[in-house]
């Protein structure tokens, strides 16, 4: 995820949702964690229930329905095909010779 401000000029901080801690906090809920890449810096989202329809608003936007489901169905999709793509490695090398693998080799 991406952030700008006006103030940060061109820069935009890099966040990633996934390395921050939420929690519950009274009647809030919050979001808190520090950006470190290009600056350091500590940070806090807070939400409470005021906020709930604008996160709905955002959730049912078409285009994060769309990335999500995007994102989920390749998810789903390529689910085997690291296994798949073993097995074609195994199935292109060489056969093993006599005694591969074993103590006859040394």
């Amino acid at each position: 995820m991406k952030l700008w401000s006006r103030g940060l000029g061109k820069q935009e901080l890099k966040m990633n949702l996934m390395n921050y801690d939420v929690r519950r906090d009274g009647q809030e809920v919050v979001i808190s964690g520090r950006i470190v890449d290009p600056v350091n810096w500590e940070f806090w989202i807070r939400f409470d229930e005021d906020d709930v329809p604008g996160l709905i608003r955002v959730a049912k936007n078409p285009s994060v329905i769309g990335m999500v489901g995007r994102h989920f169905l390749k998810k789903v999709f390529f689910w085997r095909r690291p296994a798949e793509k073993a097995a074609v490695k195994t199935a292109d090398s060489p056969a093993p010779g006599p005694g591969a693998g074993t103590s006859e080799d040394k």
